[in-house]
């Protein structure tokens, strides 16, 4: 979530009946919980989904006038519709959690829809909220509780066990309050995850899905761990320094004691130290932090002179110091050097990503070194195109099973890791579009791809696309007809034309 503040959603009384409207199990159930004291992120909280989701139901609950905000303001960039019986596990959370931790999933909040007075016991209640929690962050195995390799008989057996919990016809006639809705969501997901695997085909284009996922994972860790790891060099480098200055400091033979019976030249009988006293202990200071080295005189000259034994002490704090540099910068090169090896190295057995974690530490220890930063940017370019390419491989999954929230964030990802990329831009767009998300974003991400690449007649549809979802049909008509001059016999420009022409409820000439 951005800087902004969170804003506070409020129903809008008498205006609807919800029934009548196309809300998804998860947008009646976030409406649900507005009731004008919660803001987004307490809302977020309240409900356990993921923070996108909930921005993303409220948008769309606020665009049918179901909600108002206290506010205007946008809390975040990019926002998506709830999903809808979605696959993907959300990517902060591991997709496999160990079955024994889902109780421990449980927030506080939970203990107000626990006391609902609906027509559940106890136990029923705890099991409904805990699975839902959990809907996001598991995939089809872990919400079965099965494992991988689980054959189809098995994977029946745990579905129809499952389903005889969460069947809406089981709780026929009940008062269920705002549970009804949770367990309509938990019982599409889990007939979804049964439906998947047990057809062949299916399964084995999610299970490719999950892999990937589970690789962008891998790769964004270890992207992410470059700078962590640069940190903790950085921090080695001035202890082991630090370290070795006082060992060295620890090397030099302190000056005899007293013999016993004779005052110590550093406290007179009387009890106070003399200027002489003062001057002999700042040059032993100054012989000791200069490594037992001789120090100048700082007896007061006969001529006059001011003493210069506190210029004494200031050259041996000086010394000090540039010995302290002159090993963390020995100490630098050296690591450096260890970082530079260590990439290319890994370049040479095919692992761009992790030469690309190595330059960057490297660079970061050696800033100035120019050969080194070509090397790391063109590490980093393999290592996005890489990463860039995975998610692509899932938006591919997403797109095709109609999970176009899932889509629409596979894409932004690919966005971000080749921002260059104008079909990654309009494939955002197109997702977003779907998805019913921001169009103010699925605008800008398509102006983009458009700007890349001029010519390309589906980009201009696509942002036609965008323009009448967002009623600016007038707008839609400009990209249409300059997609037209481009692709004259494209037979989408005119069906798009024609469902302008029939949104505004006239003829098209000449269609």
């Amino acid at each position: 979530m951005s800087n902004a503040p969170a804003r506070t959603p409020k129903q809008v009384a008498d205006r609807f009946n919800v029934r009548d409207l196309p809300l998804s199990p998860t947008e009646g159930f976030i409406l649900s919980r507005v009731d004008g004291a919660l803001d987004e992120l307490q809302i977020t909280a309240v409900t356990g989904l993921s923070e996108e989701v909930v921005l993303g139901s409220l948008r769309r609950l606020e665009s049918l006038g179901l909600i108002v905000f206290d506010e205007g303001r946008q809390v975040s960039t990019i926002s998506l519709a709830p999903p809808k019986s979605s696959d993907a596990p959300t990517e902060s959370v591991d997709p496999r959690p160990t079955h024994s931790s889902v109780r421990n999933l449980r927030a506080p909040e939970d203990e107000a829809v626990l006391s609902e007075n609906v027509d559940l016991d106890p136990e029923t209640r705890r099991l409904v909220v805990e699975t839902y929690r959990t809907l996001g962050r598991l995939d089809h195995y872990a919400l079965l509780k099965v494992e991988p390799t689980v054959d189809r008989k098995a994977l029946k057996r745990a579905y129809y066990d499952l389903a005889s919990k969460f069947h809406p016809d089981r709780y026929f006639r009940k008062n269920l309050g705002s549970y009804k809705l949770r367990i309509e969501a938990i019982f599409d997901r889990i007939t979804l995850a049964h439906d998947t695997l047990t057809d062949k085909e299916r399964r084995a284009d999610y299970d490719a899905y999950i892999g990937e996922q589970r690789r962008a994972r891998g790769i964004e860790d270890l992207l992410a761990d470059a700078e962590a790891e640069a940190k903790r060099v950085e921090e080695r480098i001035e202890r082991d320094a630090r370290e070795q200055e006082r060992l060295a400091n620890r090397s030099t033979p302190a000056p005899p004691p007293a013999p016993d019976g004779v005052p110590s030249p550093s406290m007179p009988p009387g009890g106070h130290n003399s200027a002489a006293d003062v001057t002999g202990r700042r040059e032993a200071l100054a012989k000791r932090l200069l490594g037992g080295r001789a120090v100048r005189s700082s007896a007061p000259p006969t001529n006059g002179a001011a003493s210069n034994s506190t210029m004494s002490t200031a050259d041996a704090v000086q010394s000090l110091r540039h010995r302290y540099e002159e090993r963390v910068s020995r100490a630098r090169t050296s690591l450096a050097n260890k970082y530079r090896n260590n990439a290319q190295e890994s370049l040479a057995a095919g692992d761009p990503v992790a030469a690309a974690n190595a330059f960057r530490v490297a660079l970061t220890l050696s800033p100035n070194d120019s050969e080194l930063a070509q090397l790391a940017r063109a590490a980093q370019a393999r290592a996005d195109g890489i990463l860039s390419a995975t998610y692509a491989r899932q938006a591919g999954y997403e797109e095709k099973n109609g999970h176009w929230v899932d889509a629409a964030r596979s894409w932004a990802r690919v966005v971000r890791a080749s921002p260059t990329d104008a079909g990654a831009h309009e494939r955002t767009a197109n997702a977003l579009v779907k998805a019913e998300g921001n169009l103010h974003e699925a605008a800008r991400l398509a102006q983009l791809a458009c700007s890349m690449e001029p010519a390309n007649s589906t980009f201009r549809v696509t942002l036609a696309n965008v323009y009448v979802a967002a009623g600016l049909t007038l707008n839609a008509r400009r990209e249409l007809e300059t997609a037209a001059q481009l692709a004259p016999h494209d037979a989408t420009i005119d069906a798009l034309f024609r469902r302008i022409a029939k949104r505004e409820g006239r003829q098209v000439p000449g269609l």
